[in-house]
C-alpha cells in the first residue's frame, strides 16, 4: 500500500517506514502529525482518487530528527563598479518517518 500526499508544499510518494527529508516543521522530534492532505492511495491493487473517498484517509507520520540542509552560496556582482558580495544560507530540515497509512 502507498500513498500520495502532500507536505510542506511538496508532493511525496510514500510507503509505511518511508522516511522523508520535508523544509522545517514547527514540531518537536518524537510528536506525531496526522496528514489528511492525501492525494492518492493505493489499496489491494487498486488506485483511488475520489475525493470524497479520500476524505477518509490519512497518513501519520512521527518527526525523527531536525538538521541543517546542504550550504547555499549566493554571489552578486556588478561589472566596472567593484561590488562583489558573496552570503549564504543552509536551510532547517525535517526528518519524517511514516508510521500508518489509514485508508479509511
Amino acid at each position: 500500500m502507498y500513498a500520495i500526499i502532500s507536505m510542506a508544499g511538496k508532493q511525496f510518494v510514500v510507503k509505511e517506514g518511508d522516511k522523508l527529508e520535508v523544509m522545517h516543521l514547527a514540531k518537536k522530534v518524537g510528536d506525531k502529525i496526522e496528514i489528511s492532505d492525501v492525494l492518492a492511495l493505493e489499496k489491494d491493487g487498486k488506485l483511488i482518487s475520489n475525493r470524497d473517498d479520500l476524505k477518509k484517509c490519512s497518513v501519520v507520520v512521527e518527526v525523527v530528527e531536525e538538521k541543517k540542509g546542504d550550504k547555499i552560496c549566493v554571489f552578486k556582482k556588478k561589472k566596472k563598479t567593484g561590488y562583489r558580495k558573496k552570503t549564504g544560507h543552509r536551510d532547517v530540515i525535517s526528518v519524517v518517518r511514516v508510521d500508518k497509512i489509514l485508508a479509511g
